[in-house]
């Protein structure tokens, strides 16, 4: 037979909690993440707003170095990989053309059939 705990050693309480009447906990939240995460999201605007600014060739020229760093790391294939993924696609478009082709012949023979 199992032994019931009263219900008031299974509630835990937090440090710096209150109850109210009814049993709930009230957490007092604290000012410091407040002001952190206000000041990270002026910090992350201000980045934003200085990245849009400047002229259209500025804009082009950031854009196109932003590309080469991205393009650096790229995995890319070897020519193996490509002359083999290359020739399964192949074949696949040649099987799927006469599936679709052998289909479109015997509807079209169903279609004279039943008209005459």
């Amino acid at each position: 037979m199992q032994k019931k705990k009263p219900s008031v050693d299974k509630k835990k309480r937090k440090v710096g909690a209150e109850q109210d009447a009814a049993g709930r906990v009230a957490v007092a939240p604290s000012a410091k993440p407040a002001a952190t995460g206000i000041a990270s999201k002026a910090k992350a605007e201000k980045a934003v707003v200085e990245a849009g600014s400047g002229n259209l060739f500025t804009k082009a020229a950031e854009f196109l170095r932003e590309v080469k760093v991205e393009l650096k790391k790229v995995t890319w294939p070897t020519r193996k990989q490509t002359t083999g993924t290359t020739i399964v696609v192949i074949l696949f478009v040649f099987v799927v053309a006469a599936f679709l082709g052998l289909f479109d012949f015997s509807l079209s023979r169903l279609v004279q059939v039943v008209l005459t």
